[in-house]
């Protein structure tokens, strides 16, 4: 099993946060310099992606200018799923592990609309597909309206399915 975790949104990174904060193997020392082992990381049972999206976040870039303003949540879905594809044909043996999304806050947008492109282009292509199982979101971010941002704190939602 293998997964990717999007952490927040825009602006927040998932390395940063989530990695080194939360559900990855190390944790910073309060000295801001040296690290230790997370007994409770998630790659003690599986292994996880921490993608930073979209373009600009955290420790991502682009060579090209034109993906700091052509910018959305299509456009995130996108291109986390040409990382994937990309990242698969590299380590091709987790191609035929089952595969899973995480994400919190604002990655309660990014993650369905990931796994909506994952499971169009599955059908569509000859390309790599890829195995997905099911999505967890929490603490989801809603935007109500232009002048309202909510938040929904979810104990446990997530959709697991054979598709």
């Amino acid at each position: 099993m293998f997964g990717c975790h999007y952490y927040h949104g825009p602006g927040c990174s998932s390395f940063g946060y989530g990695a080194m904060e939360e559900l990855g193997p190390f944790r910073v020392n309060s000295d801001n310099k040296t690290l230790y082992r997370n007994p409770y990381a998630w790659n003690n049972v599986a292994n996880v992606i921490f993608l930073e999206s979209p373009a600009g976040v955290g420790f991502s870039y682009s060579n090209r200018s034109s993906d700091y303003t052509n910018v959305g949540d299509k456009k995130t879905a996108e291109d986390s799923y040409t990382f994937l594809v990309n990242w698969l044909e590299r380590f091709p043996q987790y191609k035929t592990r089952d595969f899973f999304i995480a994400g919190e806050s604002y990655a309660g947008h990014y993650v369905p609309q990931l796994a909506y492109t994952i499971l169009s282009k599955n059908k569509k292509s000859n390309k790599t597909v890829i195995n997905l199982k099911g999505i967890a979101v929490s603490s989801v971010t809603i935007i109500l309206s232009n002048k309202h941002t909510s938040t929904f704190q979810i104990l446990s939602t997530c959709y697991h399915a054979d598709w």
